[in-house]
């Protein structure tokens, strides 16, 4: 099914400019049309894709019918899928991929914080309200609450918005970059996936990063988060080759998955560790 959209979707912009345009009633499709077209045609198809799905979302806004700051997410979120895309093309690296999607997705945060604190505002109001509904219905003491109050501050919300941005990226570009495999090139992305490595200096920078953040306090908890996210894949990429040369079952990679949300510092570990030590290339030589 997911190889027939990838095939619709290529054989021209109406076709692909259909699916981004029906991306406005399912959210997915709309950053995997950009992603695929500007992965696979090139940057200047990728833009015009990318104006036609968010054209709905903008007369949407225009005519006054949805909320103002969810359309703006969604713009600047097709955004970076769009600039994630046109760089995995261009460099073929999942890795630049990455760090140009953390590096655009913490730019506009802070752009924005800077050139419309009203967004974050809010974003911020929307905690507060949450925040107030909680306490008025007394599930919630209010010293439980600290956390979520101090989240709700500028540099909070600023996290949030890049760790949103930065996520939907990647989910974006990684299933349109699965397509394309699933129409021209069958089981590539898997390969590309499990072979997915960081530089040590891109590491260390992530890691060290996640953990200075980290003791800075709950209003940086979403942007220590962000530096967590290619550690993270790495670690993921690590098991799915291991598995995959050990002749595994599905069932380690759901108890991976699980022990990643339970034990995260310990799986982003891996990731870190693994510019230094490859694992995968570790468990080859044993076989």
């Amino acid at each position: 099914m997911m190889r027939a959209l990838a095939e619709f979707m290529m054989r021209g912009r109406l076709q692909a400019g259909t699916v981004a345009i029906l991306g406005y009633l399912i959210p997915l499709l709309a950053p995997v049309a950009v992603a695929l077209t500007t992965l696979r045609k090139g940057g200047t198809e990728g833009v015009l894709i990318l104006l036609v799905g968010a054209s709905p979302a903008l007369l949407s806004m225009w005519f006054g019918e949805t909320n103002s700051l969810i359309t703006w997410m969604a713009l600047l979120s097709l955004s970076v899928v769009y600039v994630a895309a046109l760089t995995l093309r261009i460099t073929i690296s999942l890795q630049l991929m990455m760090f140009a999607v953390m590096a655009l997705a913490a730019v506009i945060a802070l752009m924005t914080l800077s050139v419309a604190p009203n967004v974050v505002d809010t974003m911020s109001d929307n905690v507060m309200q949450q925040v107030a509904a909680l306490e008025q219905q007394g599930e919630q003491d209010p010293q439980s609450m600290m956390p979520l109050l101090t989240l709700a501050s500028a540099v909070g919300m600023s996290g949030l918005l890049a760790y949103i941005l930065a996520v939907n990226g990647l989910i974006g570009v990684f299933l349109g970059r699965w397509m394309q495999a699933l129409a021209f090139n069958p089981g590539g992305f898997g390969e590309e996936f499990r072979g997915l490595r960081l530089g040590i200096g891109f590491s260390a920078a992530c890691f060290l990063g996640n953990v200075l953040l980290s003791y800075q306090g709950d209003e940086y908890w979403w942007w220590s988060n962000i530096l967590a996210v290619p550690l993270l894949l790495v670690a993921a990429a690590v098991a799915h080759e291991a598995v995959r040369i050990k002749g595994l079952g599905v069932q380690w990679l759901v108890l991976f998955y699980v022990v990643a949300l339970i034990m995260m510092p310990v799986v982003m570990s891996i990731g870190f560790l693994d510019a230094w030590i490859n694992f995968r290339d570790r468990l080859q030589k044993k076989q």
